[in-house]
Parts: C-alpha cells; sequence; structure tokens
C-alpha cells in the first residue's frame, strides 16, 4: 500500500503537482519508505524553487508556504533556510513600504484639511504602492479644491447682490477649507468693507435694527475686523443706552449715546436723542433739588414696596444690560482672596468649569453685538438667553423663542435636566446635582465656548461640591469623600473632614482659598484661577 502511494506522489511530483505529492509524503509511513525518502529530497529541491520563482515576482505569501512545505518534509536545510530569509525580508521592506506610504497620505490628507492644497499634492507625488488609495487620495484633494472653489465663488455672487448672512456663510465656508488662500482674505475684505459701509449707512438713518442684522449675517467670515468691530461697538452702545432708559438711568444712556455719536457724528437722531436725555436729567436734578427732595429717605413706608417681589425680579431680569463678557477681569477685587464674577476651577482629573457668582447670567454667542457672560462658539444669530435664579428657582428667559427639551418658548421654569437648543448646533443641558443644593451646571453637549477644555458652567449659589458621585457639581473619580467649597463674602471656604494644604503652606479659613495657587484637598487637587 506504502509502495503504491509513493508511485503516486512520484507521478504527481513528475507532473508538478506539488501540493499533491506533498499530502502523500506527509504520512510518516510513505516517507519512511526508502523510495518515499529519495522522493522526499526531491520534492525539498522542487518546493525551493518553485517558492524561488514566487520570490523573483513578488508573490511573498505564497513564497513563504512552499518555504513551510519543504521545511515539514526536509527540515531545516540551508536552501530552505535562505529562500525564508529572502522572503522575510521583503515581506519587512514591504510593510515598511507600506507603512511610509500611508504615513504620506495621512500626511497629504492632513494638509487638505489644514488648507494646504499645494503641499498635499506634492507629496502625492512622491507617493508610490498601491495606486487606488492615491487614486482616493488624489480624489479627496480636488474635491476640497473644489469645494473652496465653489464656496468662494457662491461668496462673491452673494456679495455682488448683498445678500449678506449667504455672503457671509459661504466666505466662513471658503476660509475653512482654505484658511491660507489670499483669495479668501481678499473676499472677506471685501465683504468687511462693504458690510460696514451699508451697517454705517443704516446706523446713520437710525436704522439700528438693519445694521445689526448685517452685522450678525457677516460675523462668521468678518472675524475681527477692525471697521466690523467698531460698528458692532457702536450698536452694542445703542442697544445698552435703550436698556438704560428702560430702567430709567438717564445719565448712563447719555453717556452711551456720546460715546455713539463719536462713532457717528453725522447722525442726527443721535444728537436729538442725547438732547432728550439731558433734558430728563436737567428734570430729575430739579426735582430731587426742589421739596420733594427734602423728605427723609427713610420716611417711606415699606408696605408700599412691590409686593410680587418675582415679578419686578422678572422685570428687571428682562431689562438687564448683559455684562460683558470678561476673561480675567476681576470686578469685585481679588486680594486675600476675594473671587471676581466668574472664575475658573481646575479638579485634577476632572477639567476645568467656569463659575459665576451671579443671580443673573446671560447665555449665548460669543460673536454677539451685546457680548454675554457665558459666550459660545455658535452663529451670531442664536439669541442671548438670561438664566435667573430666584430663591430657589432658575428661570430662562429669551428675546426670541428657544427649545427646551424640543418646544419652542420664551419663558421657562427650569428643571433638572431640560435639554436647552439655542440653534441647531448650539446646545447645553441644564443640571440641578445636588438636591439640598440651589447651585446649578450647565453641561456643554453640543456646543463649545471659546476655551476648548471648559465643558461646565457653574452658577454657583452659597455651596459647590466636589466629589465621585452624580450628586455632585464637579465629578472628581480620585475623591475618597465629597469636598464642600462654601460661597462667603465673596471667598470660597473649604468644608472637608481631610486635611487641606495650599501651595507649600496650611490653609487660613479666614482669608479662604487663593486665587493661582495650588489646592490639595485629601485626594482632590485643584486650582482657582481667573476667566
Amino acid at each position: 500500500m506504502n509502495f503504491l502511494r509513493v508511485k503516486q506522489a512520484q507521478f504527481a511530483l513528475a507532473d508538478g503537482r506539488l501540493d499533491e505529492a506533498h499530502s502523500l509524503l506527509s504520512r510518516d509511513s510513505v516517507r519512511s519508505h526508502r523510495h518515499g525518502q529519495r522522493l522526499a529530497t526531491k520534492l525539498v529541491k522542487a518546493y525551493v524553487k518553485r517558492g524561488q520563482a514566487h520570490l523573483d515576482e513578488g508573490r511573498l505569501h505564497e513564497a513563504l508556504a512552499d518555504c513551510d512545505k519543504a521545511g515539514s518534509l526536509g527540515g531545516h536545510q540551508a536552501d530552505v533556510a535562505e529562500l525564508r530569509g529572502s522572503v522575510v525580508k521583503q515581506m519587512s521592506q514591504k510593510r515598511n513600504d507600506v507603512e511610509r506610504r500611508d504615513m504620506k497620505l495621512d500626511a497629504a490628507r492632513q494638509h487638505a484639511r489644514e488648507g494646504f492644497l499645494s503641499q498635499g499634492v506634492a507629496m502625492l507625488r512622491g507617493v508610490n504602492g498601491e495606486s487606488t488609495r492615491v487614486e482616493q487620495a488624489e480624489q479627496e484633494l480636488d474635491l476640497h479644491r473644489a469645494k473652496a472653489d465653489t464656496a468662494m465663488e457662491r461668496g462673491k455672487t452673494a456679495l455682488d447682490r448683498e445678500d449678506w448672512a449667504a455672503a457671509g456663510h459661504h466666505i466662513a465656508e471658503a476660509r475653512r477649507l482654505r484658511p491660507f488662500d489670499r483669495r479668501v482674505d481678499e473676499l472677506a475684505g471685501r465683504l468687511s468693507d462693504d458690510a460696514t459701509g451699508k451697517a454705517r449707512e443704516a446706523m446713520q438713518c437710525g436704522r439700528v435694527d438693519t445694521a445689526q442684522a448685517i452685522l450678525r449675517a457677516v460675523a462668521p467670515a468678518a472675524g475681527d475686523d477692525l471697521g466690523v468691530q467698531e460698528m458692532r461697538d457702536a450698536v452694542g452702545q445703542v442697544a445698552k443706552a435703550s436698556q438704560a432708559m428702560q430702567r430709567g438711568d438717564a445719565r448712563s444712556a447719555g453717556r452711551g449715546l456720546r460715546k455713539v455719536k463719536a462713532r457717528l457724528p453725522g447722525a442726527d437722531w443721535v444728537d436729538d436723542a442725547i438732547k432728550l436725555a439731558d433734558r430728563i436729567i436737567e428734570s430729575q436734578d430739579a426735582l430731587e433739588n426742589g421739596p420733594l427732595g427734602l423728605i427723609s429717605d427713610g420716611y417711606a413706608s415699606v408696605t408700599h414696596a412691590e409686593p410680587n417681589n418675582a415679578h419686578t425680579a422678572s422685570t428687571v431680569a428682562n431689562v438687564m444690560t448683559p455684562i460683558a463678557y470678561h476673561y480675567g477681569v476681576n470686578e469685585t477685587g481679588g486680594s486675600h482672596g476675594v473671587l471676581p464674577k466668574q472664575f475658573l476651577i481646575q479638579v485634577d482629573g476632572a477639567g476645568s468649569a467656569l463659575a459665576s457668582c451671579q443671580p443673573v447670567v446671560t447665555v449665548g454667542p460669543v460673536s454677539s453685538p451685546q457680548r454675554p457672560d457665558v459666550g459660545l462658539i455658535a452663529d451670531p444669530s442664536a439669541p442671548v438667553v438670561t438664566i435667573q435664579r430666584s430663591q430657589e428657582d432658575y428661570f430662562l428667559r429669551s428675546p426670541q423663542p428657544v427649545k427646551v427639551n424640543g418646544k419652542p418658548t420664551n419663558d421657562k421654569l427650569l428643571s433638572d435636566g431640560d435639554k436647552i437648543e439655542l440653534s441647531s448646533r448650539c446646545r447645553f443641558r441644564f443640571r440641578l446635582p445636588h438636591a439640598a443644593s440651589t447651585t446649578a451646571v450647565l453641561e456643554m453637549t453640543g456646543s463649545r465656548m471659546v476655551r476648548a477644555d471648559v465643558k461646565r458652567v457653574v452658577l454657583l449659589d452659597r455651596q459647590l461640591v466636589i466629589g465621585a458621585g452624580s450628586a455632585c457639581h464637579l465629578r472628581a473619580e480620585s475623591a475618597e469623600k465629597p469636598v464642600v467649597l462654601n460661597l462667603k463674602d465673596g471667598r470660597l471656604m473649604v468644608q472637608s473632614g481631610q486635611a487641606v494644604k495650599v501651595g507649600v503652606g496650611d490653609y487660613d479659613p479666614q482669608h479662604g482659598l487663593p486665587m493661582d495657587t495650588h489646592v490639595d484637598l485629601g485626594t482632590v487637587s485643584l486650582r482657582v484661577t481667573q476667566a
């Protein structure tokens, strides 16, 4: 029987059917036959010869398979080992070539994403290897260039017909695709000049609303253009003057209008408004210096005060001037641990959070003419909303409808977990994590702040809890015990059963936590810095 299998293997080898011969000779009883041993030696040489042919033609996996089969029959023979070494070397070289090619392709795509199309194309010219992937990368670069050219052309067309919203959108898209293209800069410069001119004409005629709409439309493309910024400041001063008049503060309104006059010397309506404000101031001074001013301020009965405190707070909130968006501005001082109205809390392992000590906070696009307390990177046309804390409740108010839990509203009593949507790309969640604390948290779920590392806004009211549980305002998984920070007299006081180290010294409970100093609270480390 073994002799028959040897003869079958001999015929298979003669016909070049090496794998069939290998299958027959793989049995120990056949290979131990004296004719089978000689036939196995011939089969090993045939495998080495065919493996070398595979290697010469670049079929590395087939060559390695022949080496394995030759090794299983003849062991570690010199010619088999030499062939295997050559195959492994070429496979390693090919793998390195593929990795270098992939790195060049990725670098070319990255250059395209950053706007360096020419550099990306130049890198592709030196890429060898799999033509399909190179062609795909070339197609991506061509598509990127075509999108940028289309955006520039559409922006130019919209600019010619003074469609400010479309022009701002398309030019901003072109700048995103080609940030270093001189043509995009020229187009953006023309947009800024034309929009500034039209906004100035509208302001001269008293159409502040038209000027505001133009400036909002071009904001994504105009960026920090000085002309646009100057007109935006003028519109903001008019808005502040209007709100000051609603509060009955004619002096602040007059000061704001005089700033507008400096930017718009030919606007007659500003002169008229200043005169009217001055008349109101004169009338108020006359009343205060007359008999009405002789009565003692403490004589008025408190029973005549507004009975509905919630309504009063609501009215004040609706006309309140949004506080200027400030970073690093200490409005309450900063010595001996006294905090500014806004500051950053950086907790190791939990990231950074913006904390606000104000009962009324405005939230909206950072590019809005009236910059909000919490500025978000969003469409300038999105509204600036007000979140007001009244006793234990929070109210959301907006000049135009915004979505809360998917339903449009202008006024809403907020509850824990409410989803607030200023626009399709500007969303955040309102949270009241701790049942015993009225401190709230705004979690940025679909929007970004100016500082990319800040993901939360803490509306601080007396206590701030840091810990590992979901009931904490700031989650720090490394915390073994919750740490409570109490806001008292403008200072942060520590309430913790663990040792507190401030820098290299000890914690002073009279002065509270200092600014810009590393603080260790047991397993939690934090730093309070300027916003």
